[in-house]
């Protein structure tokens, strides 16, 4: 019985230091840089999900960690003897396989819990009526971003690299292709990539002949310059330059943005 109750208020002590832990995290942003509404939803899942399994994190924790000093055999004449002993606690299976059940249903149901509903919400066309949309290209490796309703045919810096600029607090829809415009006999040979910007909290797989959307709703201006997680990723391996198929993002202000949309007609007007 005295086991059972030091166990319990080391329990809620730990997990209430969890919870201060997870609860700083998620103030602060810590493990998770958000530029999107999208990844705010995710954000917010993720909080809801470490909050509920905190106490849980705990338990297991503090009861591998308190069996191992308080049950631990110890030598009696030299053969190690533990003075409690048992091989199963039927009670104690049952408890730990209902929890697990009613935790798995409750992240299923919960909306917080996933943020499915909002983020199905924002793949639906009614409520994208004013996006931004623009048209990306995957091959190996390298990225094309062009933007029709600006006629901006081929997005780059400077130095001739692909770079993808976007106006802040405004939807975005991406239209996602992989083929190969430069390949000498068929330009739709090609291979499966992910396009993925970690900041904006969505990923989806660029598969040949096939075209795929994904919305988003940029939150707040920020750079690669600012955090390395604003930035197109391949997600999936493509060959020898897949680490290399990468491309930064610029959330910037609607003037900077038709101020560069303005830029990049005259580059490529020259």
């Amino acid at each position: 019985m005295i086991d059972l109750v030091v166990f319990t208020i080391l329990w809620v002590l730990v997990s209430l230091l969890f919870e201060w832990i997870f609860h700083t995290l998620v103030q602060h942003g810590v493990y998770y840089y958000t530029a999107t509404t999208q990844a705010v939803d995710g954000e917010h899942a993720m909080a809801f999900i470490l909050y509920v399994l905190a106490p849980v994190i705990a338990f297991i924790v503090l009861m591998l960690v308190y069996n191992f000093i308080r049950f631990r055999a110890r030598s009696v004449d030299g053969v190690l003897r533990s003075p409690h002993q048992f091989r199963s606690n039927k009670l104690f299976i049952g408890i730990w396989v209902l929890i697990s059940i009613g935790l798995n249903l409750l992240f299923f149901v919960h909306p917080s819990a996933s943020a499915v509903e909002q983020m199905f919400n924002s793949e639906q066309a009614r409520l994208n009526r004013q996006d931004l949309e623009v048209d990306v290209v995957a091959r190996q490796w390298q990225w094309f971003f062009s933007y029709p309703q600006y006629g901006v045919t081929d997005a780059e810096d400077a130095n001739g690299n692909s770079t993808l600029y976007l106006p802040a607090n405004r939807n975005i829809k991406f239209v996602l292709r992989s083929y190969d415009p430069f390949h000498t006999y068929d330009p739709y040979i090609s291979v499966i990539h992910g396009f993925w910007i970690p900041a904006f909290g969505l990923k989806q797989d660029i598969i040949p002949g096939e075209t795929r959307y994904m919305y988003v709703h940029t939150s707040k201006i920020t750079s690669y310059n600012v955090n390395p997680m604003v930035r197109v990723q391949c997600t999936e391996v493509c060959g020898p330059g897949h680490p290399f198929m990468v491309a930064p993002v610029h959330v910037v202000s609607s003037n900077d943005f038709l101020q560069w949309v303005n830029q990049q007609k005259k580059m490529e007007a020259q």
